[in-house]
């Protein structure tokens, strides 16, 4: 078996492990866990804990999974499968990420339209409402009442943890310990482990890479009212210091057609009345809140029931809904949207250019953070690197170091470094680093000349001028 055929052979095979361990949840790393406060540390062991279901098993990481940007990680069934065998809702899990954005609840009478809220439908008017309501819903979590969720609090392993946060008796009192419960659960899901904001986007916002071609193209289109008008509903910009949302969170009817595997499970006559149902209007029948688009890549299926496998059949149901009557007739046909979609008259190319730019909002992106050292200019560039101290707050940055001529051990001025406005990626611990408490700058992994790989080690060498580092550790990488 030659070289090649032995790599697509072991390619095959962890494709194939991958697809077997699909169903287990992903966990934080430490990077993460280390920089939560008691409260959020609190709410990252209830988030996780499978315990805490009836029957045992299911957990909130069960249908709101890291690894699909807190949406469900199946794409087998267009719902979540409750922790009761066979049982299930009615709609696709919507992603816990950036959902502490969402405003309350609320009419606003002057755009006479409603906000905020969560859930499709907005029945819950904040995030520690939303908290509390998996709990006891038969279709997921499937506890009894309160006191049964609390029961199973007293004996987990984090009980200690629970009371150290909200105090020794806090657990023999039902209301207020499922209270304690929904916000440590709404602290953890307001941090930045749920709201990122590392996108290729938001580096771009930053001035650290640059879009291709069609995916700058996709955002002029996505921006543009008289082509695919997304910024309608979902703005690419932000008027605060906080990046954009891409969602102004208002509530519309599509006119989303009926998913057929759901009415085989509720029955052909089964229609969602979204927001009309909780507001008791008829006026607001079929509609559901708008999304944020972040991570929309990561999180199929798509549509409130989970109608649309891929991104880029929603696009084009966007683009054609109207005009090509594969899409069949919406599920409330009253109140859809007919001003800003249903005929946008994009070509293929087009749906295409705003599927690439929409991929660019997927968290967890940072530009090549390899380390370069090109021996005829001397330069050492660093792309990304943190800075981190134990009194301030780590910060993301670039820099350039150029080797001092005549100099043993080698000696390296600093002859840029620029501050990024991004977050700290999760896989922080890959990128090159430096410690302002120690003055070392640590560098898993160098490329010299484009041909061979290190790992380095750097010291600041303290005095007048803080901007000298000296090489004192180098080794070949195998």
């Amino acid at each position: 078996m030659n070289a090649q055929t032995t790599s697509k052979v072991l390619f095959a095979l962890s494709l194939s492990i991958t697809k077997l361990c699909a169903a287990e949840t992903t966990q934080l790393n430490p990077h993460e866990t280390n920089k939560l406060t008691p409260v959020q540390q609190l709410g990252k062991e209830i988030f996780f804990d499978e315990n805490l279901s009836s029957p045992r098993g299911q957990s909130c990481a069960g249908c709101h999974d890291p690894k699909a940007a807190f949406a469900d990680a199946g794409l087998s069934a267009p719902v979540s499968s409750g922790a009761v065998e066979s049982r299930t809702g009615t709609r696709n899990a919507p992603p816990a990420g950036y959902a502490a954005f969402s405003p309350v609840f609320h009419f606003d009478n002057e755009e006479s339209l409603y906000f905020g809220g969560q859930f499709w439908d907005g029945r819950a008017a904040n995030l520690t409402e939303q908290a509390k309501k998996p709990f006891l819903n038969a279709d997921e979590m499937n506890n009894r009442n309160e006191a049964e969720v609390v029961d199973k609090l007293r004996t987990a392993s984090y009980a200690g943890l629970f009371k150290q946060v909200y105090g020794l008796d806090v657990l023999n009192n039902t209301n207020q310990a499922f209270q304690a419960v929904a916000e440590a659960l709404a602290a953890f899901e307001s941090t930045p482990v749920f709201n990122r904001f590392s996108s290729k986007y938001d580096y771009f916002l930053a001035g650290q890479v640059e879009l291709t071609e069609q995916e700058h193209k996709g955002l002029d289109l996505f921006n543009d009212a008289n082509k695919g008008n997304c910024a309608a509903c979902h703005p690419s910009t932000s008027d605060s210091k906080q990046p954009p949302l891409f969602t102004d969170f208002s509530y519309d009817n599509l006119g989303t057609p009926k998913n057929p595997a759901i009415l085989a499970k509720k029955g052909q006559d089964f229609v969602d009345l979204g927001l009309g149902t909780i507001v008791n209007n008829v006026n607001e029948n079929g509609k559901f809140k708008v999304p944020t688009l972040r991570n929309i890549a990561k999180t199929a299926p798509y549509m409130h029931n989970g109608v649309f496998q891929t991104l880029r059949e929603a696009v084009d149901f966007y683009n054609t809904r109207d005009t090509d009557s594969k899409w069949g007739v919406p599920e409330v046909a009253e109140n859809v949207n007919k001003d800003e979609l249903g005929n946008l008259n994009l070509s293929s190319d087009e749906v295409d250019a705003i599927v690439a730019f929409l991929r660019t909002l997927s968290d967890g992106y940072h530009p090549e953070t390899t380390a370069h050292f090109t021996t005829g200019t001397g330069l050492l560039t660093l792309p990304l690197i943190s800075i981190e101290s134990n009194a301030a707050k780590t910060v993301m940055a670039s820099a350039v170091l150029k080797e001092m001529e005549g100099t043993k051990p080698s000696r390296y001025k600093l002859v840029s470094w620029q501050e990024s406005k991004v977050a700290v990626p999760s896989d922080a611990g890959a990128v090159p680093h430096f410690s302002s408490d120690n003055g070392m700058l640590e560098i898993p992994l160098v490329n010299v000349d484009g041909e061979a790989d290190f790992t380095a080690q750097l010291k600041r060498i303290s005095g007048n001028n803080d901007n000298i580092f000296e090489l004192v550790y180098l080794k070949p990488l195998q």
